[in-house]
């Protein structure tokens, strides 16, 4: 089966005064296609720094990273941005949606990023969120949904443009 990701010799260094904290050291990991891997440690051990290099969102120290076979840090921040917008969806600790627009609408973000209509994302974002439970609740605002409600917005976010990879902190 053909890899979906795979990282090798994996550093993620950080200076604090004299001292430096290794966040992430010599992580090497291949997943294949179809597949979910769980990372898994106690609070603080870099589990996130880790999915942010495997991601693009921060850049390693040292080592590399490969999406689909696209080497992700052997390119300019385009091209990056490139393969992580086709290839990945992210689901964060955080749900980071954009309060000012609609679950809609935030789940069309993604979609309209890529290029896709207005008409073709709207309907796309519908099916996601009815798909996780929230037809009824499209036109409500992150602040007017409960925590699950929210997590399952961010959740039909990452899925709905259809990502090879999903990761989820």
């Amino acid at each position: 089966m053909a890899l979906a990701l795979k990282a090798e010799g994996l550093w993620k260094l950080y200076e604090s005064g004299e001292s430096v904290i290794k966040a992430v050291e010599n992580v090497s990991l291949e997943v294949e296609q179809g597949t979910m891997v769980a990372i898994m440690g106690p609070s603080g051990c870099g589990k996130t720094t880790l999915l942010n290099v495997l991601s693009g969102i921060d850049e390693p120290s040292s080592g590399s990273v490969s999406i689909n076979g696209e080497n992700l840090y052997g390119s300019n921040d385009d091209v990056r941005t490139r393969v992580r917008g086709s290839n990945m969806g992210f689901i964060f600790q955080e749900f980071n949606l954009l309060p000012v627009m609609t679950a809609l609408e935030n789940v069309e973000l993604p979609l309209l990023l890529q290029g896709k209509t207005s008409l073709d994302a709207r309907e796309e974002a519908s099916k996601a969120l009815t798909a996780v439970g929230l037809g009824d609740r499209l036109h409500h605002r992150p602040a007017e949904l409960s925590g699950g409600q929210q997590q399952r917005v961010a959740v039909a976010r990452a899925v709905v443009h259809r990502p090879a990879i999903v990761l989820c902190d």
